[in-house]
């Protein structure tokens, strides 16, 4: 029966793996069609009419002079869209250099006047994140880690506009450290969950009947994005961009057994992330001074993970084995979003948000109480981590 349990349950893990490389898989196809058709967009354009020179006929408001049918340049039979002479230019832009525009308010032109207010912005975000999951992971059956706590990193943004639709920026955001702690300390009565497998549980004594047992979880976090972004006023910003995105975590095991010795499990994951991303930015103002707003992001990426595993029982080690792969994984962000200029150039920001990223590796998700020889030589990157906080922020914008 136990077999047939296993069976089905290996059974549901690969469907739901191959279902979520799949659904990656489709999403990266459609990324890669968006990518290739960006240099066929034209975003926020305006055409310009061509007025023949040998009309003669300037048009102004001052001469109140209509403009006779029969004074209509002809356009023969042999017209087609290649020998079509009217030029389009970005709507913000006017000929003979980028001219300022009068702002009419906090952060948005007066359209009658166009122009750009921002040419470069910098950002500053304190970000609060927590990792969810694995909360009742443990390798002592006496004691429990305690969960994550809300962990302060920074989000630090620059950027620039060639024009009032086309610009670049850059992101990182980290370092986040997260880190949990258990010790416990017994006479002799310590059981550990560690279960082996060809090996003897005589060959992992120093973990069993112990009088200490300590762990330690530590998690790291770091992300570098360059973006390329196109803005529609002040209202919405779509961009596609690659993403760098490297996510630690170790785990030591420590327990002692006073006339025995000392034993020592240490499990350590490395996912690097390497991919592309699309997202978009969607505020609506509700002053002259603020907005809200939503904002996501979504990307597939190639997953350089790798994974270490080593056991000591004493004077006897037992594991030092590694493995490493390259797979498939994704991060979905999205969040709310609000700001307020306290003076045109200068505003506050303040949002909430969800980070989701299928295929990772972790520590828990290698199963490392499974002690046997074959431990530490497969690298398992199919788990999900969902993280989530709030942030605060100021943005200069010059």
């Amino acid at each position: 029966m136990r077999k047939l349990l296993n069976l089905i349950r290996n059974a549901v893990s690969a469907t739901s793996a191959v279902t979520r490389r799949a659904g990656l898989a489709a999403f990266g196809a459609g990324l890669a069609f968006t990518w290739c058709g960006l240099p066929d967009a034209t975003a926020q354009t305006v055409a310009q009419d061509l007025i023949p020179t040998t009309m003669g006929l300037p048009i102004s408001s001052e001469q109140n002079q209509a403009l006779q049918f029969s004074d209509l340049p002809t356009v023969d039979a042999t017209y087609s869209a290649a020998s079509d002479k009217t030029v389009t230019r970005q709507a913000s832009l006017l000929s003979g250099g980028r001219p300022r525009a009068r702002s009419i308010g906090y952060g948005r032109p007066d359209p009658c006047n166009p122009g750009c207010d921002v040419s470069w912005y910098f950002g500053y975000e304190s970000l609060w994140l927590k990792r969810e999951n694995d909360e009742r992971f443990s390798l002592s059956n006496n004691s429990f880690l305690s969960d994550f706590e809300f962990e302060r990193g920074g989000r630090y943004t620059a950027g620039y506009l060639s024009d009032c639709v086309n610009g670049w920026e850059i992101v990182y955001a980290g370092p986040f450290d997260w880190r949990r702690t258990a010790n416990v300390a017994g006479a002799a009565n310590l059981q550990s969950n560690l279960v082996p497998t060809v090996y003897t549980a005589a060959q992992i004594d120093t973990f069993n009947s112990a009088d200490q047992h300590f762990q330690d979880y530590r998690v790291q976090l770091n992300s570098f994005e360059l973006n390329r972004r196109w803005w529609t006023w002040d209202v919405l910003s779509t961009m596609i961009g690659l993403r760098y995105v490297d996510y630690e975590e170790d785990y030591l095991f420590f327990s002692n057994r006073v006339g025995t010795g000392t034993g020592v499990l240490i499990e350590s994951v490395d996912n690097q992330l390497l991919g592309a991303q699309i997202g978009a930015d969607v505020l609506y103002p509700f002053s002259l001074r603020g907005n809200v707003g939503f904002r996501g992001k979504a990307g597939v990426y190639a997953n350089l993970d790798e994974r270490s595993t080593f056991l000591r029982n004493g004077g006897t080690v037992l594991l030092n084995a590694g493995d490493e792969d390259v797979d498939v994984a994704g991060i979905i962000e999205m969040g709310v979003v609000a700001n307020y200029h306290i003076v045109p150039s200068i505003r506050l920001t303040a949002g909430y948000e969800f980070w989701y990223m299928p295929g990772t590796a972790t520590v828990p998700e290698q199963r490392p109480g499974q002690i046997s020889p074959a431990s530490g030589t497969t690298v398992f990157d199919d788990a999900d981590l969902f993280l989530h906080g709030g942030s605060v922020g100021l943005q200069v914008l010059f």
